[in-house]
C-alpha cells in the first residue's frame, strides 16, 4: 500500500495538520477507522481483501502514525470524526460505508451525529456505545500513568489479543502501541471513556453490521449485545478464534461479514420499492371504505 498525505484546516490553522491515509481500489468508498493507539496499516488485510470491488480508505487518526497533531488543539472523538468527514470532502466523496474498530466505532457514532448523510452503512466491530463501570476509567488511568509505554504496550497487548495468539502478532501489536506518544494516548484513553453514545443508537436509521471477537475481554459480547438491542435492524456476528483485534486475529472471518453486510447494503438499494407489496395490508392503519 502506497501512504498519502493531504493538508486539513481548522478555524485557526491553515493547515492545521496533515493526515496520513491510504487509498485504493474502485466502487463504492469504505472507510475503515482504527482505534486508540493503532494506525491505518492494522487494515492492511481487509484492504487487500476488499480492494477488488470497493474503493477502501484507511487513515492514521490526528496523533497517531503518519499524521500530525497539535498540542494546542483537542485529542477527542469530535475532533477525530471531524478529521475523517474532512479527508472525505477533500476527496469529494459524498457518502461512504463507515467501518470503525473500539475508539474508531465511538468515531463512527459520532461521524454519523455531525454528518449522517455521510454515512451510508456503519460496521462496529469489538466496541461500545460506553464504557462501564465508571471506576474503570481512574483503574485503567491509574495503571498506564505507572507504567512506561513499552510496558503498557504489552501489557495491553496480552489484554486484548487472544491467550493463544503467536508471538509475531503479540509482537506487532505491541510494537504498534509502544509508538504512540504517551500524553496522546493517554488524552485519548480520557476521551474515549467520558464518550457517551447510548442516545444516539435508536436514532440510527442505516444498516449497522455489529461484528465482536467471541473472546473480547475489552469490549465483550455484551457490549455488542447492547448495541444490536439499540439499533433498529442492526444485524450481531460473533468473530470465532478472535478477541478485541477481531480484524487481525480471523481476518478471513471478519472479512467475510464484512462482504456480506455490504452485498446486502447493494441488493436493497436494488430492490424495488413496494417489492413486498403482499404485506402492505397488514401495515395500514386505515379504516376499510364503507358502503355508500
Amino acid at each position: 500500500m502506497i501512504a498519502k498525505k493531504v493538508p486539513l484546516y481548522c478555524l485557526v490553522h491553515a493547515p492545521c495538520i496533515e493526515l496520513n491515509y491510504y487509498d485504493q481500489g474502485s466502487g463504492e468508498p469504505l472507510v475503515f477507522i482504527h482505534g486508540l493507539g493503532g494506525k491505518a496499516d492494522s487494515w492492511r488485510l481487509q484492504m487487500e481483501a476488499l480492494s477488488n470491488n470497493y474503493r477502501v480508505l484507511a487513515m492514521d487518526l490526528r496523533g497517531h502514525g503518519q499524521s500530525g497533531y497539535r498540542a494546542a488543539e483537542p485529542i477527542c472523538i469530535p475532533a477525530f470524526a471531524d478529521d475523517v468527514v474532512a479527508l472525505l470532502a477533500k476527496l469529494g466523496l459524498d457518502q461512504a460505508h463507515i467501518c470503525g474498530l473500539s475508539m474508531g466505532g465511538m468515531i463512527a457514532l459520532e461521524i454519523f451525529v455531525r454528518c449522517a448523510p455521510k454515512v451510508k452503512s456503519l460496521i462496529l466491530a469489538d466496541t461500545t456505545a460506553l464504557f462501564q463501570p465508571p471506576q474503570a476509567r481512574e483503574e485503567l488511568l491509574g495503571h498506564f500513568d505507572r507504567l512506561k509505554m513499552a510496558s503498557w504496550a504489552a501489557l495491553l497487548a496480552g489484554r486484548i489479543l487472544r491467550r493463544e495468539a503467536p508471538a509475531e502478532q503479540r509482537q506487532e501489536v505491541t510494537q504498534m502501541l509502544a509508538a504512540n506518544r504517551r500524553a496522546l494516548y493517554r488524552a485519548g484513553l480520557v476521551a474515549t471513556f467520558d464518550s457517551d453514545y447510548r442516545g444516539v443508537l435508536p436514532l440510527i436509521d442505516r444498516p449497522t453490521l455489529i461484528l465482536v471477537g467471541e473472546e473480547d475481554r475489552a469490549t465483550p459480547i455484551g457490549y455488542a449485545e447492547y448495541l444490536q438491542a439499540n439499533i433498529r435492524g442492526s444485524v450481531l456476528q460473533v468473530i470465532p478464534q478472535a478477541a478485541h483485534l477481531a480484524n487481525l486475529e480471523n481476518p478471513a472471518a471478519f472479512n467475510r461479514q464484512l462482504s456480506t453486510h455490504l452485498q446486502r447494503c447493494q441488493e436493497r438499494e436494488k430492490a424495488p420499492p413496494f417489492a413486498n407489496r403482499a404485506i402492505l395490508p397488514k401495515l395500514c392503519p386505515c379504516p376499510k371504505p364503507q358502503k355508500l
